[in-house]
């Protein structure tokens, strides 16, 4: 995901950071919106600017940038800039009809970060409701079933970790890697974030 094959993910979030704002922004304000280094930032701009997807203005002593809404690859981009949003819609869309439906469904790792590779996994974060047992039938199949629907969605293949809402709570207590990971820069789609698991019961 992240801009599809055109842009890396880094210009990729250059180029959303300027889409989103109706004036012109510095360098260093990219820099800061988008958590890029200004030196980062400035290259991408750069990059940019010479693919004609970003355009300067003189603000001396520095310039300011605003994305090219006449490139002819603009509409191409935008949409393949939405491909996250459209992800977590139809994983929630998805989920949404499951009995019983999950505790919580997160996308987590280097999808959800913006650092992921053609070869990368997508990481899915899948929490089961406290009646649900880990070997029932139906619950595995809906498990197996989401992980087919994203491969054929995203061309990458899914891998899904799946927990009790015990274990969750219990990893995100002992600070368990993946478990603090998918809290602090996972992208929740269904269900409740995890930090807030310990407080109710499905």
């Amino acid at each position: 995901m992240q801009g599809g094959p055109w842009l890396d993910p880094n210009e990729a979030r250059v180029l959303t950071a300027l889409r989103r704002t109706e004036t012109a922004m510095s360098g260093r304000a990219v820099a800061r919106v988008t958590g890029l280094s200004q030196s980062t930032a400035q290259r991408l701009l750069a990059r940019l600017r010479a693919a004609g997807l970003v355009v300067a203005e003189p603000a001396p002593p520095s310039l300011l940038y605003r994305a090219n809404p006449d490139h002819l690859a603009m509409p191409a981009l935008l949409a393949l800039l939405r491909l996250d949003d459209e992800l977590r819609a139809r994983i929630a869309q998805h989920v949404a009809g499951w009995r019983p439906r999950p505790a919580s469904v997160v996308v987590y790792g280097s999808v959800a970060r913006g650092s992921a590779t053609p070869t990368s996994d997508l990481d899915l974060l899948v929490v089961r409701p406290d009646a649900t047992e880990p070997d029932e039938t139906g619950w595995q199949q809906q498990l197996a079933d989401l992980a087919d629907r994203v491969q054929r969605w995203t061309g990458r293949r899914a891998s899904v970790v799946e927990m009790s809402r015990q274990e969750a709570v219990q990893g995100l207590a002992g600070l368990e890697p993946f478990v603090v990971d998918a809290n602090r820069d996972g992208w929740l789609v269904a269900g409740e974030a995890l930090s807030e698991l310990a407080g109710g019961r499905t």
